[in-house]
């Protein structure tokens, strides 16, 4: 029983940290590997198959491809034994599994793993599997570069939620849930006309930046009881990080709808934006603007991250949509990952 718990270790330690042991090449020295796409609604489904193998105890392979495009959901293998937890990186993907004990690996053709991806855009890509290592029974370990392609074409119908198609805030609103930043509804819905309450909103600004605590010390509000459970942490980050505030009463208001006025002055505290005290936006509605605001919206309309609602207004107490929402948090992170360029 140790020898088989050394012999689990072993090998799994083999595949995630890339020690070769021993001096023998693997047997399979010689597989050859398959790429099978299979395509859903929303789904991408690649099937990793490996072909001709002698005594296949275990893998590690890697797999490139667009995280614009696809995003990792899931991995599974009909072979028995243990999966290491798949590792993520910058338009990579590894993935690791071994048989456990003493027992012979893998003959002939065996799909090693099914993989799901989500499509969170439209356009042509493709997934490679860059290289794989091999492990037989007998701990031998061989590493294969098959450069194996799958292809998958462009789908411009591809939906990520199904009330979004044709919808001027689209793109970002895809990209933001392939960031993690929102999400759709059980029913596949995005719902981009709803109103966001302040606990939404600033639940969706800690998933998008890295906040820093100005104080090391996070406010108490009056209504903290009030404070959703979900929502509990994120307001208590950016609390401390000075980017929310309450009201004159002490209480934060989590379940009040968020006005294009709040939300942009929390983003211009977000990206630390300089603003000239004296600054006087240009919109025809100005003289609706709360003079407090006045300098945080010429900043925000400076750096590009908000525009006005059309004729020239900018309707500061309107309620902000879940599709503005978006899109001006989109603008704010390209706008900081251009400064940092």
């Amino acid at each position: 029983m140790l020898k088989r718990r050394l012999i689990m270790l072993l090998s799994i330690f083999i595949l995630v940290m890339g020690v070769p042991v021993g001096t023998v090449m693997a047997q399979d020295t010689n597989a050859t590997f398959e790429l099978k796409l299979k395509f859903t609604d929303k789904d991408v489904k690649l099937s990793i198959i490996g072909h001709g193998l002698m005594d296949m105890y275990a893998y590690d392979l890697e797999l490139s491809y667009d995280e614009n495009i696809l995003a990792f959901s899931k991995a599974e293998t009909s072979i028995a034994g243990f999966s290491v937890q798949p590792i993520l990186s910058a338009n990579t993907i590894r993935i690791a599994h071994t048989k456990i004990g003493e027992t012979s690996g893998e003959k002939g053709n065996v799909e090693l793993s099914a993989i799901t991806f989500k499509r969170i855009g439209a356009g042509a890509t493709a997934i490679k599997l860059s290289n794989i290592k091999l492990v037989d029974s007998k701990l031998d370990m061989v590493t294969l570069e098959p450069k194996v392609t799958a292809a998958v074409k462009d789908d411009p119908n591809v939906l990520i939620f199904s009330d979004i198609k044709g919808h001027w805030a689209k793109e970002a609103i895809e990209r933001a849930a392939a960031l993690g930043i929102t999400s759709g509804y059980p029913d596949g819905t995005f719902r981009p006309g709803n109103k966001v309450t302040r606990a939404e909103f600033t639940t969706m600004i800690t998933h998008a930046f890295t906040l820093q605590s100005a104080t090391g010390i996070t406010p108490e509000f009056a209504d903290a009881a009030m404070l959703p459970q979900w929502a509990k942490t994120s307001i208590a980050e950016a609390a401390g990080a000075g980017i929310v505030t309450g009201y004159a009463d002490g209480t934060f208001r989590p379940n009040q709808l968020i006005t294009r006025t709040e939300m942009t002055a929390i983003l211009v505290r977000v990206l630390d934006l300089q603003m000239n005290a004296q600054g006087k936006p240009t919109f025809a509605d100005t003289d609706q603007i709360p003079a407090w605001a006045q300098p945080s919206i010429v900043a925000a309309v400076n750096a590009g991250i908000i525009k006005g609602t059309g004729g020239n207004n900018f309707s500061p107490k309107s309620n902000a949509s879940r599709a503005e929402s978006v899109t001006i948090i989109m603008a704010a992170l390209d706008y900081q990952a251009g400064q940092k360029g």
